[in-house]
């Protein structure tokens, strides 16, 4: 059974989420200091599979936001996978280096930009383990 039945419980959960690590100091640094290429107006994109859904992470104001949903915004890079798939990474329970290798996550664009948030992560795994809790959905941590 998939961790999340539709389109709309993955924008209420993930997207809620990523709503509020757009609001953290360190989010705040990290678009401070990138800079997208050439023809890109958003960051990233998060393409889920089962159910489909898109979340796209741009700048507006200065300051991370993030779309659910269809968009026009053209991300500098796309991560591509199952919901179950990226609710185990944001679990922490995935290693993103062998997702890749075992394609269980593909990858369009610079991946070199992906790597260098990596150590940002460890800081992210446990706000998504606390986050679900906050929100009563402790059957998603199993």
């Amino acid at each position: 059974m998939p961790v999340f039945q539709n389109e709309q419980e993955l924008y209420d959960v993930l997207g809620r989420f990523f709503e509020r690590v757009a609001e953290t100091e360190e989010s705040k640094e990290l678009i401070a200091s990138t800079e997208l290429g050439p023809g890109y107006d958003a960051f990233v994109q998060y393409i889920f599979h089962k159910p489909e859904a898109k979340i796209t992470w741009t700048a507006e104001n200065g300051a991370l936001k993030i779309v659910c949903g269809e968009t026009d915004l053209r991300p500098e890079l796309v991560f591509e996978q199952t919901a179950d798939v990226g609710h185990k990474f944001w679990l922490g329970k995935l290693d993103l280096q062998q997702a890749l290798a075992r394609q269980q996550i593909k990858v369009q664009g610079p991946l070199v930009n992906a790597l260098k948030v990596l150590p940002q992560l460890d800081a992210i795994y446990p706000a998504y383990r606390d986050y679900l809790q906050e929100i009563g959905r402790d059957d998603l941590l199993r």
